[in-house]
């Protein structure tokens, strides 16, 4: 099951019936429309994740579940909703219009090189940290969209950083790209069991960032 979701549609979760449930595989995903976070699916809507996560469990609105429990929305699935509803559905991500960047590094030289290779997108607001409790104690005030974050770092490093994402409800969605220079078998099977969109092997090239950063947002390039 670890390469397939549950597929759940107009159901009230807690007593899903058999006949009214597809497993869908990854291979399978990109037939059913771009799949959306909880976060990104309520941002879409412009309503809270928690109307969102209660007209699912109230069967109104079809969502896919992973393995690890998490929801997904179809672009298709939210349009036919928010059309049934009369929602209209914002153009933004967030107040600012901007989707929210943090990076997340102990190493000053490559958050400037990340910055760097962040100017080829427009729309984007960023903030960094140097360590992990920093970057938790950012997120309280500025939630991001998207992370990208070491691994070796002092005080909370990026494992305990990801946990902390994951386990934390309206930050457990967030994207997240790994980058480090210490990726042993250890590390990467702790990293896929946390939902991690990207993984980079340090040294990034340029052209490796601005792809991870495409993939995980809908920045445009300048």
């Amino acid at each position: 099951m670890d390469d397939c979701f549950e597929w759940r549609k107009n159901l009230s979760l807690p007593s899903i019936q058999s006949e009214n449930l597809q497993i869908i595989s990854i291979q399978q995903w990109s037939k059913v429309g771009k799949l959306l976070k909880t976060n990104d699916a309520a941002k879409y809507l412009g309503v809270s994740r928690s109307s969102l996560t209660n007209w699912v469990k109230q069967g109104l609105l079809g969502s896919g579940v992973t393995p690890g429990g998490h929801y997904r929305f179809t672009v298709e699935e939210l349009d036919k909703f928010a059309e049934k509803r009369g929602l209209n559905i914002p153009k933004t991500l967030n107040d600012s219009g901007k989707s929210r960047i943090l990076v997340i590094d102990d190493d000053n030289a490559f958050r400037e090189f990340i910055k760097d290779a962040l100017d080829v997108f427009t729309g984007f607001e960023i903030k960094e940290a140097t360590d992990g409790m920093q970057g938790a104690l950012l997120i309280g005030t500025w939630q991001p969209d998207l992370v990208i974050l070491d691994l070796r770092m002092p005080n909370m490093n990026g494992i305990e950083f990801c946990r902390f994402l994951r386990k934390n409800e309206g930050t457990e969605d967030v994207k997240v790209i790994i980058t480090s220079a210490y990726l042993s078998p250890e590390a990467k099977a702790e990293i896929s069991s946390l939902d991690v969109d990207v993984i980079l092997e340090k040294p990034v090239r340029l052209g490796s960032i601005v792809a991870a950063v495409e993939k995980c947002t809908d920045l445009k390039l300048r």
